[in-house]
C-alpha cells in the first residue's frame, strides 16, 4: 500500500481557461479531476443575492463549501445554517442540499471527492466572457430539460423538481 498522493504540487489561479458561467454563478475549476487522477476536484464559486441551485442530491459525490467572502443559507437535509465568511460545511453523498446567497454576493469554495463537479460543471457551463452574468434570464424549460439531462449523467437528482 503506497502512502504516495495521486496528485502532484499545483499552482492554480482564476483565468479565462477555466472559468465559466454555471446556471447563474461563475465558477472557476482550480483543480480538475484530470489533475487529481479523480480524486477529487476545487472549483471557486461567485455568485449574486438569492441566487442558488434547485434542492439536489449527488450519489456519487461528497461535497464541502467554505466561504471566502460573504454568507449563504445551506439547506442540508431537515437542517437549514446560515454559513458566513470563513466557515465551512461538509455535505455528504445522498443527502439532499442547497444554498441561497443571503449576501450581496459571495464567493466559497467547493471540493468534490471524487472528482466530477468539475466535468459537470464544463459540461453545462459556457466559458465566461467578463460582464455576461449581468444578462442572466430566468431558465427555460429547454435549459431546464438539460439540466436534467446532464445531471442523470453525473447521478445528481433534485427530490421535488417538476417541470
Amino acid at each position: 500500500m503506497s502512502n504516495q498522493s495521486k496528485a502532484g504540487m499545483m499552482y492554480r489561479n482564476i483565468n479565462k481557461d477555466n472559468t465559466y458561467l454555471f446556471l447563474s454563478d461563475i465558477n472557476s475549476i482550480l483543480v480538475s479531476g484530470d489533475d487529481t487522477n479523480g480524486e477529487f476536484c476545487v472549483v471557486h464559486c461567485s455568485a449574486k443575492k438569492d441566487d442558488g441551485p434547485p434542492l439536489h442530491l449527488h450519489e456519487k459525490e461528497d461535497e464541502s463549501f467554505y466561504v471566502l467572502d460573504g454568507e449563504i443559507e445551506m439547506t442540508l437535509g431537515t437542517e437549514t445554517i446560515s454559513v458566513k465568511t470563513g466557515e465551512y460545511v461538509f455535505a455528504p453523498r445522498g443527502i439532499p442540499h442547497t444554498f441561497k446567497v443571503k449576501s450581496d454576493t459571495v464567493k466559497f469554495l467547493v471540493t468534490a471527492y471524487p472528482a466530477g463537479f468539475d466535468s459537470f460543471v464544463k459540461e453545462l457551463g459556457v466559458p465566461y466572457v467578463e460582464g455576461m452574468e449581468a444578462h442572466i434570464e430566468p431558465p427555460t424549460p429547454e435549459a431546464m430539460q438539460k439540466l436534467l439531462e446532464v445531471s442523470t449523467k453525473y447521478r445528481i437528482s433534485y427530490p421535488g423538481l417538476l417541470l
